[in-house]
C-alpha cells in the first residue's frame, strides 16, 4: 500500500554508492557471525541500527507479533536521545483485522501522517510516535514474520522508489537470516536442554538415597532453569495432602516468606484449597501461572506469601500414576517459551523415571513424607542402635507409661521425647518442657509445683506451677539427676498418686500428666552414691530407653552431615558446593565427646566458612581438623619406618572410590614409603619414572583447578 507518494526523486550516484555499501556491510557481518557466533538478540540489534544508519532516519524498529496477535515493537534504533522512544509500546490493532486494511506483505509508505485521509493510518501513526513513515514486511515463505519501520518523527519525508526497492532486497536477507538464526537458536537451546536434562539423569543414579538425591537434583534444576526457588512434593495415599519432598533457594537468594510458612504450618498442604493443583495432578499437564493473568485475591496471595510474579508446577508421574508436584517461582514477571516448560517437564519426568526403576525409593519416600507429618520428628539415623530408640518410641508412645531417656549430653535425647509426645494421643494437648539442670534448687520446686502468694520472700502472686501447665498432656523433665531431694520426694508422689500441693498450699490438687524424663548421666551410680532416690529411679526406669552416642553409631554420620549442610544452607542463605572426601573422613573418624550437637556446631561453622565452596578440611573445626592432621602424619612415619625396617605396610581405602583416586592414594603412599625418592617409588609400582611424573603433574594440576574454582 502506498499513500501520497508524489512524483519521486533519484538518488545520487554518491548516494547510491553508500547504501549499496552499507547492504554489503550488513550481509558480510551476519555472513561472518551466523556460522559461529549467533545471537538473536544481538542479530536483531544489528539489523535496526544499520539500517537506521544507512537510510539517515530518525528511528528504525522491529515489529513483531505477540502471542495474542498484536504488535509490538521489540528492537529500536534512534539517532539521538531526544527522538521518542517506542521499545515495547503495544498497538492494540489484531494483525488479522489490520491486514483486511492494508496489504502487509507490501511496503507501507506514509510520506506526511499529519495528511493521511485514513482514521486507521493516523492511529497507527499516533501509536507510533512519527510524522513520516516506512514499513516493510519481513516475509518468509509468503507469511510476514515481522516489519521493519522507518520514522521521520518531526518532518515529512518523501520515501523514494529506489530506497524502498533497496530496502525490500535487504529484507529478504533479512528473512533468510532470521530464519537461520532461529533455527540455530533452537538447535542450541535444544542442545542445552539435553545435556541438562542428562546431568540431572547422571545426578539421579549417583546416589542410593533418593532424599540425598532429590536436593542435590533440586539444587541443580533451580539454576538450569534460573528460578528463584524450586519445591518438589509427594502425594500421600489418600492423594489429598501433598508432604514437602525438597525446597531450595537459587544462589545468592534470600529466604523468603515461603520458609517462615513452612517453619509455622509444617511441610503437609490440603489439596483441596487448590483444585488447580489437583487438576495438574489428574490431567498430567503443566501448570503456568503469570501475575497478570491471575484473579487480584490469588495474585496478592501469590506476590505477598510466595514472592512469585511467575510459575511453572509440572507433574511428577511413576508408572502413569500421580506421585507429586515439581514447581518453580520467579520474582520476576516472564513469559515462559515452550523450551521453559519443555526443561521442566523434562526434569519432572527424569525425577519419575528414576523412581519408577526404584520403587522401593519412591514408597519410602512417599511413606516418610507421612511419617514425618505423624511423627514431627527431627531424627536422622539407620544405625541398629538409633532404629531400636525410634521402635521402642513408638511402642511406648500411646500408653500413659513414665518413660526415662538415658544417653549422653547431645545425642538427641528431646528428639525422642518430640517422637513419644506427638504420637501419643496427647499431641493437641499442652508439652511442657523443663531443664532440671539450669534452675537453681532453691527455685525448681517452686517451677515444678507452683507456690502460693506469700509462700516465701518474692512470692507476691500465686503461681501455678509446670505440672499443672501440663495438665492433659505432657512434660518432659530433662537432665533429672540434677533434682534435688526434697523435689524428687514431691517427683514421686505426683508420679504414684496424680496429685501434688503448691509450696505453700494446703490444698491437693490433682493432675493428669504423662511425665517424660531424660538425664545424661547414669541414674544407677547415682543411687549408689545417694544422689538420687532409688524408689524414684525404679519409678522412672519402668521403660527405659538408651540414646546411643554418635561415636557408636559412625554409619550415621555422612546422613547428618549433609542433613545438616541442607539446613544451614537454607537458614544462612550460603551457597555450599558440598564436602571433600577428606573433610568427610576426619568428621567420621572423630571420637565426638559432644554428640550430634558437636556434629551440627562443627558443619554450622563449616558452612559459614566455606561459602561459595565445598568445605575443606581446614573449615573444620582445629579439635577435628588437628585430629586428623596428626593421623596423617602418623601414617606416614609409619610408613617410612616399615621402609627402614624392610616390611612391608597396608593402607586403608574408603570405598566406594573411582579407580582414579585409588591410583592416587597408592603412588602417595608409596612416595610416604620411600621418603619421596621417585625412581624407588617408581620400580615398587612397577611404572616408569615419566609415567610417574606424568601423574603427580595431573595431581598437582587438579588441585590448582580446585583452588582456581574455589572448590578447594
Amino acid at each position: 500500500m502506498k499513500i501520497e507518494l508524489d512524483s519521486p526523486q533519484s538518488l545520487s550516484l554518491e548516494r547510491k554508492i553508500k547504501m549499496h555499501e552499507a547492504r554489503e556491510a550488513i550481509i558480510d557481518r551476519l555472513a561472518q557471525d551466523l556460522p559461529t557466533n549467533i545471537e538473536l538478540e544481538r542479530f536483531l540489534r544489528v539489523v535496526v541500527s544499520e539500517i537506521g544508519r544507512m537510510m539517515q532516519a530518525d528511528r528504525c524498529d522491529l515489529i513483531q507479533l505477540t502471542e495474542d496477535n498484536e504488535l509490538q515493537i521489540s528492537h529500536e534504533w534512534r539517532a539521538d536521545d531526544d527522538i521518542p522512544s517506542s521499545e515495547g509500546t503495544r498497538i492494540p490493532v489484531n494483525a488479522e483485522k489490520l491486514s483486511e486494511h492494508f496489504d502487509l506483505t507490501k511496503p507501507i509508505v506514509v510520506n506526511d501522517t499529519s495528511k493521511a485521509k485514513d482514521p486507521k493510518v493516523r492511529m497507527l501513526a499516533k501509536a507510533l510516535e512519527t510524522r513520516s513513515l516506512l514499513v516493510l514486511p519481513i516475509v518468509l515463505n509468503k507469511k510476514v514474520i515481522g516489519l521493519l519501520g522507518l520514522h521521520d518523527t518531526n518532518d515529512p519525508r518523501e520515501w523514494l522508489h529506489e530506497e524502498i526497492a533497496f530496502l525490500e532486497s535487504i529484507a529478504s536477507q533479512l528473512a533468510i537470516g532470521y530464519q537461520y538464526t532461529s533455527l540455530y537458536v533452537n538447535q542450541e537451546r535444544e542442545s542445552k536442554r539435553t545435556n541438562a536434562l542428562l546431568e540431572i539423569a547422571n545426578t539421579l543414579n549417583s546416589h542410593s538415597d533418593f532424599k540425598i538425591v532429590s536436593e542435590r537434583v533440586l539444587e541443580r534444576a533451580v539454576e538450569l532453569v534460573a528460578s528463584d526457588y524450586g519445591a518438589l512434593g509427594v502425594l500421600d495415599q489418600s492423594e489429598k495432602k501433598i508432604s514437602l519432598q525438597s525446597f531450595k533457594m537459587n544462589q545468592g537468594k534470600e529466604p523468603n516468606k515461603v520458609l517462615k510458612m513452612i517453619e509455622e504450618h509444617g511441610p503437609a498442604l490440603d489439596l483441596e484449597p487448590f483444585p488447580a493443583l489437583a487438576d495438574i495432578l489428574k490431567e498430567g499437564k503443566t501448570l503456568r501461572l503469570l501475575d497478570g493473568e491471575l484473579p487480584l485475591p490469588i495474585k496478592l496471595i501469590f506476590n505477598s506469601q510466595f514472592g512469585g510474579k511467575a510459575a511453572l508446577v509440572a507433574p511428577v508421574r511413576v508408572g502413569g500414576q500421580a506421585f507429586g508436584l515439581l514447581g518453580f517461582v520467579w520474582s520476576e514477571l516472564i513469559e515462559f517459551d515452550d523450551h521453559d516448560v519443555a526443561l521442566v517437564e523434562g526434569i519432572a519426568d527424569q525425577i519419575g523415571t528414576a523412581l519408577e526403576r526404584d520403587k522401593l525409593s519412591a514408597e519410602i519416600m512417599r511413606l516418610k513424607s507421612e511419617l514425618d507429618e505423624k511423627n514431627k520428628s527431627e531424627i536422622i539415623g539407620q544405625a541398629p542402635n538409633v532404629s531400636r530408640a525410634i521402635e521402642l518410641a513408638l511402642n511406648v508412645a500411646d500408653t500413659n507409661t513414665t518413660v526415662l531417656i538415658q544417653g549422653e549430653s547431645g545425642t538427641g535425647k528431646e528428639l525422642i521425647a518430640n517422637l513419644i509426645h506427638y504420637n501419643s494421643g496427647r499431641e493437641t494437648n499442652p508439652y511442657v518442657k523443663i531443664n532440671c539442670g539450669a534452675i537453681p534448687e532453691t527455685l525448681l520446686e517452686s517451677e515444678l509445683f507452683g507456690h502460693e502468694k506469700g509462700a516465701f520472700t518474692d512470692a507476691r502472686a500465686t503461681r501455678k506451677g509446670r505440672f499443672e501447665e501440663a495438665d492433659g498432656g505432657t512434660l518432659f523433665l530433662d537432665e533429672i539427676g540434677e533434682m534435688s531431694m526434697p523435689a524428687q520426694v514431691k517427683l514421686l508422689r505426683v508420679l504414684q498418686e496424680g496429685e501434688f500441693m503448691r509450696i505453700g498450699g494446703s490444698e491437693t490438687i490433682k493432675v493428669d500428666v504423662r511425665v517424660l524424663a531424660a538425664s545424661n548421666i547414669d541414674l544407677e551410680k547415682a543411687v549408689d552414691d545417694e544422689r538420687f532416690r532409688k524408689d524414684l529411679y525404679y519409678r522412672l526406669s519402668v521403660f527405659p530407653i538408651v540414646v546411643p552416642p554418635l561415636r557408636e553409631r559412625r554409619e550415621d554420620i555422612h546422613l547428618l552431615v549433609f542433613h545438616f549442610l541442607e539446613l544451614y544452607k537454607e537458614k544462612s542463605g550460603r551457597f555450599v558446593s558440598g564436602i571433600s572426601k577428606e573433610a568427610l573422613r576426619a568428621l567420621v573418624n572423630y571420637e565426638w565427646s559432644g554428640n550430634v550437637r558437636e556434629l551440627e556446631n562443627a558443619i554450622e561453622r563449616a558452612v559459614i566458612i566455606a561459602s561459595g565452596r565445598q568445605i575443606e578440611l581446614e573449615d573444620l573445626p582445629s579439635a577435628i581438623s588437628g585430629k586428623a592432621f596428626e593421623m596423617d602424619a602418623r601414617a606416614k612415619e609409619e610408613r617410612a619406618r616399615a621402609a627402614s625396617e624392610g616390611r612391608s605396610i597396608g593402607i586403608e581405602l574408603e570405598l566406594p572410590a573411582a579407580m582414579n583416586e585409588v591410583e592416587e592414594a597408592v603412588i602417595k603412599a608409596t612416595l610416604d614409603y620411600t621418603d619421596g625418592d621417585k625412581s624407588r617409588a617408581s620400580r615398587l609400582l612397577h611404572i616408569g619414572r615419566k609415567t610417574l611424573y606424568r601423574k603427580l603433574g595431573q595431581y598437582d594440576e587438579k588441585k590448582k583447578t580446585k583452588a582456581a574454582n574455589g572448590d578447594g
